[in-house]
């Protein structure tokens, strides 16, 4: 992945001089062609290919005890690299990734002083870091509000924000034995005011989620190999209809039924200066997050909404539309936290789960090659239901295998077909 977003930025360099190349590549795609190509920078491929270039890691707290992420991590790791030697004959696409959420200010607690069975605090910070060492070779850290860690009773201002992540960067993570890479997002779910969202119980404002990216990217460039993705939204209960754009212009005055997104990128583009990001041209993130969840949850319930490429009220054609004009095209997309049932919204028998990964992979392959990273929730639950690709007797269900081989489609074994 790393290697490719470098070769975008040279790419979005030489389109500051080059309108004649801006012309062919936004021409749309021809008929045939992958539908998503409209929308990014890549070359048409097929669903197929988009599929099997996708990088599948894995969103898991547990790193001790029953809960464990890290045996069953390791096992499909290992079964898509040898599915992809031996099958394809090349490499599984990208590293290994986990992702950890933790306070905003984790880096300004002293080491040791916090309970390590608090989540996010910094102790057990330093030990999700330890057990994940050769298991996981970059981490994604989401920084969020987390009640008794967290300083304060809310949102931090931007500059203590950036002073915090500062503070993380200076600080040797190396001494828990860690020496894989990070990357990070700003803020959890900045649209979802809830504990298991940005950690409140309000909406975090979007000219602050949009400041609280930027203070990042001022520290975090990818051409120091640091990797920070804007938004991160969260799509349940059709959060993700704030994903759509309604607003013509994104530096003109906002548009009086300006949602979420619209405000978002409106700050994004207006304060970069302020953060040094826009010298020269309007500056653009590189990267762009979201959480798929309410796409895969309405398939599984037989609600899906996502029927055709301008449904607006499927989330990852709202993102993509909101995302496609002029040079927010050039930004990579990761679906940061996703599975195939959600503890307690949906738990889908094998055969559901098997077809909602499925469509996971086809829905995702589908909107375009864009989208280069899938971070899949919990791989493993001691109960074996919901998101698990286990069951409770640690054997593989059906899903597994579907995610491991990135197959776009999956037949029941009674032959019926999925939804």
């Amino acid at each position: 992945m790393e290697a490719r977003l470098r070769s975008v930025l040279r790419l979005r360099s030489a389109l500051v001089v080059c309108p004649v190349l801006i012309f062919l590549l936004a021409k749309p795609a021809a008929h045939g062609q992958t539908q998503g190509r409209a929308w990014g920078w890549a070359p048409p491929r097929t669903p197929l290919q988009n599929a099997r270039n996708l990088n599948i890691g894995f969103n898991g707290a547990d790193t001790t005890g029953a809960d464990d992420q890290i045996p069953y991590m390791d096992q499909f790791f290992s079964t898509t690299e040898a599915y992809y030697e031996q099958q394809l004959g090349r490499r599984m696409p990208g590293d290994r990734h986990c992702h950890a959420y933790i306070s905003w200010d984790v880096a300004e607690e002293p080491a040791g002083s916090t309970d390590v069975a608090k989540q996010g605090s910094r102790a057990w910070f330093e030990q999700w870091l330890a057990n994940n060492q050769g298991h996981c070779d970059q981490a994604l850290v989401t920084f969020k509000y987390v009640s008794g860690v967290s300083t304060g009773k809310g949102f931090p201002a931007p500059a203590d924000y950036e002073a915090a992540f500062v503070r993380f960067q200076q600080v040797s993570w190396t001494s828990t034995g860690w020496t894989g890479r990070f990357a990070f997002t700003p803020w959890n779910e900045p649209n979802n005011g809830s504990p298991s969202g940005d950690g409140l119980k309000t909406v975090l404002d979007p000219h602050t989620a949009a400041d609280y990216y930027l203070a990042i990217r001022k520290h975090c460039s990818p051409r120091r190999r640091c990797w920070v993705a804007a938004g991160d939204f969260g799509s349940n209960g059709h959060l993700g209809e704030g994903f759509v754009q309604n607003c013509a212009n994104d530096r003109a005055p906002l548009c009086s039924n300006a949602t979420y997104m619209d405000t978002y990128k409106h700050y994004l583009v207006l304060d970069a200066r302020a953060y040094g990001l826009a010298r020269g041209r309007e500056f653009r993130p590189e990267l762009f997050s979201y959480h798929g969840w309410d796409d895969i949850n309405d398939y599984i319930t037989q609600n899906s909404n996502c029927n055709s490429l301008s449904d607006r009220k499927c989330t990852i054609y709202a993102l993509l539309n909101s995302l496609s004009h002029n040079t927010w095209k050039f930004a990579q997309i990761w679906d940061t936290e996703v599975g195939a049932g959600q503890d307690p919204q949906t738990n889908p028998n094998p055969t559901v789960q098997a077809c909602a990964a499925s469509f996971l992979l086809r829905l995702t392959a589908t909107a375009g090659s864009r989208i280069t990273r899938i971070y899949y929730t919990r791989v493993w639950d001691p109960n074996g239901e919901y998101w698990s690709l286990f069951d409770s007797a640690g054997a593989q269900k059906p899903a597994f295998s579907v995610l491991a081989d990135r197959n776009i489609s999956y037949t029941p074994p009674d032959g019926s077909t999925c939804p």
